[in-house]
């Protein structure tokens, strides 16, 4: 039985490869992305105190303006 190696460019090993590696490069995205769903989506209590308090003491500076 004769296979075609030559398809898509499967002849030299370096093809093969490039193949390879860019497949399991997308597999392991989709899985790191499933895992990290929602990790990143967490806000602290603090995080809106600050940026409410620089608001503010951007409007009161303003305000001083002539």
């Amino acid at each position: 039985m004769l296979i075609n190696r030559a398809m898509l460019g499967f002849a030299d090993f370096w093809i093969f490869l490039g193949y390879m590696l860019t497949f399991l490069s997308a597999l392991f995205c989709v899985f790191y992305g499933i895992i990290r769903w929602r990790s990143g989506s967490d806000e602290k209590d603090g995080d809106y105190k600050e940026e409410i308090r620089w608001e503010k003491e951007e409007i009161e500076f303003i305000e001083k303006l002539p």
